[in-house]
């Protein structure tokens, strides 16, 4: 079992049945002042383009996948994909390529707790796969206005290679042990809770509670569990065999868990991704009743999450301080209570953040990202629509026929070698009068598309994108810096967009981050990836520097947190002005400002002091037998002589 570094702590029965009502009352008032899954399906069907389900797009459809490619589909015109797709990359570009992802800023004087924060953070971002979900998590703000992402401390079980005792160099041996960072998650919105009083991308600091639901199969449950704190644990085997979640928990807009359906054309749809193993048949046909008196599991177990601000006097709980707020993780498991425990972070915030690009102070009412492109889309894919519409009635064109000479089953037959029957019950008529194909005029359809291209434009101008930004090439001939400045006008919406993340969504995170390491970091050793070195991770020196660390990102870089612009100045200035340096230490601040920049790889290529002798020695060799030889002195080494 793994020790915790909160306080976990098993509840009493009356405060477990206390924390259940609790729970669900905070869930049913989340989900009972709007129908918000609804809101997000809408939205993801307009970024997968699957908001056509007419009947004349099924037919269509349906023909081409018979391998009929005559019948013409309705076409989504793409403009709120592309828009969040390359909005995203913008920001991944700007907070997620550095490692690591958090830079460490520290004065000179505490270099070596800034080198072990920054090969803890770097280790702990590998280790959880940071940019995947921070990733996940921004382009769900891009397509709801609403993800989320938990970062907390945790122990979780992992298996190392050691040398067996006996010293059979042949093979390893797996060892049991626990793994100990921070682990940052993207949390699904569809099954997110949290405290509609308040905006989303505050909640972390004013809200109440908030929360996440998953539904689990058996094994992971076991798993989840072996991870918990025995001290917080409670009530397992009747959580276990507690009523499993029902055959409509998936497709309930209203239940715990819900999956969408927004795409029909699934690798796997949903109805199938929703089956589950049957454990119990299973078991009885490998093992007979041999399990009758054991566990009675269930097929898949629903886990709901909830962190809360709450006065434990109100749950009778005996801890100190119960009539102060404090902030509490609480764990059901098929509605039963199975672990609670009081989070005693330094940062004293919730550990669930909300990613919300658009930060316009409207909260709720706000209109996200690929919504303001939604309008354009839709009236661009009417009128596209019109137009494919129209070709479907050039190729099927009307035709009138004297059904007395002319019977529908021949005219209806489509090959370029039909015999059509004609019958002469009209002396005199010619044959040409039997049928009539009705001429059909589609003038308009040339100002239909370019009006339709026109209106999907004006989705890039509500996002502030043009075709450079989505990867496009823009025709025109403007100069370099016209070009320029067109560009930098349209970053500097993206700018905009990184600058309410950065301050609502990262500066949390890194606080965070910062604050774990600091309190809950044991004494380990862990190699730098960045610099090949291993890093002696000491908490003590870490906690004594906890005042000195800054936390920078792709928004905030170190370069300026440095003030690397005024260090550049420095350097120009010191050969006019000799004084500088012998003044200040200019190799000690050329070296400082690369540490900062991920320069610590320099370190391995340091010499000795007995390596510097030597080169400097070689240097007025050098310089000697260059001046034996007339020939000019190097660079710096009259400078030297002086």
């Amino acid at each position: 079992m793994a020790t915790s570094p909160n306080t976990p702590m098993s509840l009493p029965p009356l405060a477990q049945e206390a924390v259940v009502k609790y729970i669900n009352s905070a869930f049913e008032m989340y989900r009972s002042c709007y129908p918000i899954r609804d809101s997000l399906m809408v939205r993801d069907r307009a970024y997968l383009r699957t908001t056509d389900t007419s009947l004349a797009q099924r037919r269509a459809k349906a023909a081409n996948d018979a391998g009929d490619p005559t019948k013409l589909q309705n076409i989504v015109v793409p403009v709120v994909m592309p828009q969040v797709e390359s909005a995203l990359a913008d920001l991944q570009e700007i907070f997620l390529t550095g490692y690591p992802i958090f830079g460490v800023v520290a004065p000179p004087d505490q270099l070596d707790a800034m080198f072990q924060m920054e090969t803890q953070i770097g280790e702990n971002s590998i280790r959880a796969a940071w940019p995947m979900h921070l990733a996940q998590a921004m382009r769900d703000g891009l397509k709801y206005d609403l993800g989320a992402v938990e970062v907390c401390w945790e122990n979780r079980k992992i298996f190392t290679v050691a040398t067996p005792s006996e010293k059979n160099l042949q093979a390893g041996v797996a060892k049991e042990t626990y793994y100990a960072g921070n682990f940052i998650t993207r949390r699904d919105p569809y099954n997110l809770i949290l405290d509609s009083r308040v905006s989303p991308e505050v909640n972390h600091i004013s809200g109440e509670f908030a929360g996440y639901v998953e539904v689990v199969s058996r094994i992971e449950t076991k798993k989840r569990m072996e991870n918990l704190s025995p001290l917080g644990s409670m009530n397992f085997r009747k959580a276990l065999e507690a009523p499993g979640p029902g055959d409509n928990i998936f497709n309930d807009t209203n239940g715990d868990y819900f999956v969408p359906d927004v795409n029909p054309e699934a690798l796997m749809p949903s109805n199938i991704t929703r089956n589950d193993h049957n454990w119990m048949s299973w078991v009885n046909a490998t093992s007979g009743n041999k399990k009758a008196t054991g566990i009675k599991y269930k097929n898949s177990y629903i886990w709901k999450i909830l962190y809360a601000r709450i006065l434990p006097s109100d749950f009778e709980l005996n801890v100190a301080n119960p009539n102060h707020v404090q902030i509490w993780k609480f764990v059901l498991l098929n509605g039963v209570p199975i672990f609670a425990e009081r989070q005693t972070n330094a940062h004293n915030l919730l550990p669930i953040i909300v990613c919300k690009p658009s930060a316009d102070g409207l909260g709720w009412q706000a209109k996200g990202f690929a919504e303001n492109a939604t309008p354009a889309q839709t009236v661009a894919t009417g009128l596209m629509s019109s137009a494919i519409e129209s070709q479907r009635r050039k190729v099927y064109d009307r035709i009138f026929y004297d059904s007395k000479r002319v019977e529908k089953k021949d005219i209806d037959v489509v090959s370029s070698v039909a015999r059509i029957p004609v019958k002469n019950n009209a002396y005199g008529k010619n044959i040409a009068e039997a049928i009539y194909a009705a001429p059909y005029r589609d003038d308009g359809v040339t100002e239909v598309l370019s009006m339709s291209q026109q209106i999907a434009q004006t989705g890039d101008i509500a996002n502030g994108q043009n075709r450079v930004t989505q990867g496009q090439f823009q025709k025109g001939n403007k100069t370099r810096k016209e070009f320029d400045t067109v560009m930098g006008n349209a970053n500097s919406r993206s700018r905009l967009r990184a600058l309410a993340l950065e301050f609502s969504f990262f500066v949390p995170i890194k606080e965070i981050v910062k604050s774990n390491i600091l309190q809950f970091q044991p004494p380990v050793s862990m190699l730098n990836t960045n610099t090949g070195q291993t890093a002696q991770i000491d908490p003590e020196a870490l906690r004594k520097a906890s005042v000195s660390f800054t936390l920078s990102d792709g928004y905030m870089p170190s370069e300026k947190l440095l003030s690397s612009d005024n260090l550049g100045m420095l350097f120009q200035a010191a050969p006019a002005m000799p004084q500088i340096a012998v003044e200040y230490d200019l190799m000690g601040m050329f070296m400082y400002s690369m540490q900062l920049q991920g320069g610590g790889w320099m370190r391995q290529f340091k010499r000795t002091p007995e390596e510097q002798q030597a080169q400097l020695a070689q240097m007025q060799q050098a310089t000697q037998a260059a001046g034996t030889t007339g020939s000019p002195p190097a660079a710096g080494s009259q400078g030297a002589s002086q």
